[in-house]
């Protein structure tokens, strides 16, 4: 929900949406992403056909195929701003002057915006899931919005 808030439109490519639903996958946020998905706000799109290629071959398709769709919209006038947290892939996207926002600074925004009263407790709760986020990630987001 705070996504839909924040930006409005999100939109994926298809590779992604299948590294996070695969068929017959069932964890904790399953039902959320199918309902987001069903309702539109999470749009799956195809990527370009193109000869674009990643400066890094090694990046995970997900984030290869991400920074594709965003520096084509770039490239033919849309604003873009990829949410990306895997290192190699925000060095790439990086490459390509790509504007970039990751997990915690996402949870900062929502605070500074008045979604959520504090960020800490996400933070934390995204940590306690073994989603890693670096310590000093943590430390500057929750700096910056005066937790």
């Amino acid at each position: 929900p705070l996504l839909r808030k924040l930006f409005g439109r999100i939109v994926i490519p298809t590779t992604v949406r299948g590294e996070v639903l695969p068929t017959g996958a069932v964890f904790p946020d399953t039902s959320l992403l199918k309902h987001a998905l069903s309702e539109g706000w999470i749009e799956v799109v195809d990527e370009p056909q193109n000869d674009w290629k990643p400066m890094n071959l090694g990046i995970d398709v997900g984030e290869a195929s991400s920074i594709h769709i965003a520096c084509y919209w770039r490239d033919t006038g849309d604003d873009v701003l990829l949410v990306m947290d895997d290192y190699a892939g925000r060095l790439e996207a990086k490459n390509y002057s790509l504007p970039l926002i990751g997990t915690a600074a996402i949870i900062g925004l929502a605070k500074v915006e008045g979604l959520i009263p504090a960020a800490r407790p996400l933070l934390e709760r995204l940590v306690q899931s073994a989603y890693f986020i670096g310590q000093a990630v943590i430390e500057a987001v929750l700096t910056d919005v005066g937790e």
